[in-house]
């Protein structure tokens, strides 16, 4: 043991090993705090790939309704309660268990 603390490299592993405890625990790029950013990472992967699917579901909707002239009409009338002139609307509401009225469907 003495031999290594009288060794003229003793001086230089402590130093390295001094860096690397500073790095490893109380850095701002600690292990722990990596750890927290790659989970981070790859939880806002996964959100931008559900995205990327909305987004690719409301282009193709998108495009159905540019093209289709009835969809629309049946987008309208079924969430927008709207009608043609001759018509007549007639909303049926229920209360749920708040009291609240909602949608009968």
């Amino acid at each position: 043991m003495m031999d290594i603390i009288k060794s003229k490299y003793f001086k230089y592993i402590i130093v390295i090993l001094l860096f690397g405890i500073w790095i490893f625990f109380f850095d701002d790029y600690k292990l722990s705090k990596q750890r927290e950013l790659k989970s981070q990472l790859s939880e806002l992967q996964n959100e931008l790939k559900e995205i990327r699917t909305l987004k690719e579901d409301y282009e193709t909707k998108n495009r159905l309704i540019k093209t289709n002239q009835e969809l629309v009409e049946t987008i309208g009338r079924d969430n927008y309660y709207m009608k043609r002139d001759d018509e007549d609307l007639f909303i049926f509401l229920k209360e749920d268990e708040s009291g609240k009225l909602i949608n009968f469907e």
